[in-house]
């Protein structure tokens, strides 16, 4: 049994917007979105509802864990510096 062929989707109309043509076709549900509703994320469209479930589900992925890691590299290097300073001090004591 063979499917019958979509129209394309310039002659279909907005699935939010009956009154607009279409513009694009959302790859998550592939609703067909005129050039309002339609948003290009990482260079693929999406409609408006399902753009917000994808950031939402990128949020969530966000940790503290890239915060912790910085902000441990800063208080190493400040600890570093610290040490460097007064070990050169000494060092500039004993030549002097």
């Amino acid at each position: 049994m063979a499917l019958a062929p979509l129209a394309p989707v310039s002659q279909q109309k907005c699935a939010n917007h009956p009154e607009r043509p279409g513009r694009a076709l959302c790859m998550s549900c592939k609703k067909v979105v005129c050039q309002e509703c339609a948003t290009q994320w990482d260079g693929i469209n999406f409609c408006v509802s399902c753009l917000k479930a994808r950031r939402g589900k990128s949020e969530e992925r966000s940790s503290i864990l890239p915060w912790a890691s910085t902000i441990a590299a800063i208080l190493l290097l400040g600890m570093t510096a610290r040490y460097l300073i007064a070990w050169s001090g000494a060092l500039l004591a004993e030549l002097l």
